[in-house]
């Protein structure tokens, strides 16, 4: 055991530390998945990421700050071309896509998808039915009563208001 402890001990006295520096600055423009990020007394930054690796990915969680905001950039081995976003002071949207679902905010909206459904579409169809819908009863075929149906009108309205 002692001799896994050496070899630990060697490769870790080898080992590089990666040197960068964190900067300040405001969200000047957004194209795609980087940004411009201007600094006070300081040259901007270009092409910084929005994520670690500068790549779309099909499960991937994504924040887009909201232009004019501040944000902490990380600036990895001191190289401007590797810049990447670490903290954000205000989000205008955020992403998450895992296993073909899909989850949006932004602008106070929610969007939840994958390949096969969408959960605004399911609730407002469902309420949809309900309003319409026929009840069979022991006397003949029925409805919601006037006050059920306008329940269900601002349910439905509630619900566009939630997602997007």
């Amino acid at each position: 055991m002692e001799s896994f402890f050496q070899a630990v001990s060697t490769i870790a006295a080898k080992a590089q530390p990666i040197m960068g520096y964190s900067s300040l600055g405001v969200v000047s423009e957004i194209t795609g998945m980087t940004c411009t990020v201007e600094r006070d007394g300081l040259p901007p930054l270009f092409d910084v990421r929005l994520n670690a690796i500068d790549q779309s990915f099909d499960d991937m969680f994504l924040i887009i700050p909201v232009i004019g905001s501040q944000v902490l950039c990380l600036v990895v081995e001191n190289q401007k071309a590797e810049t990447a976003i670490v903290k954000y002071t205000e989000v205008e949207k955020v992403i998450i896509t895992i296993g073909g679902a899909r989850f949006e905010m932004s602008a106070g909206k929610f969007d939840f998808k994958n390949d096969q459904s969408d959960l605004k579409k399911i609730l407002t169809e469902t309420l949809d039915q309900l309003k319409d819908a026929i009840i069979t009863t022991p006397s003949g075929p029925g409805q919601f009563s006037d006050p059920n149906k306008l329940q269900f009108e601002k349910l439905k309205s509630d619900t566009e208001k939630l997602f997007k």
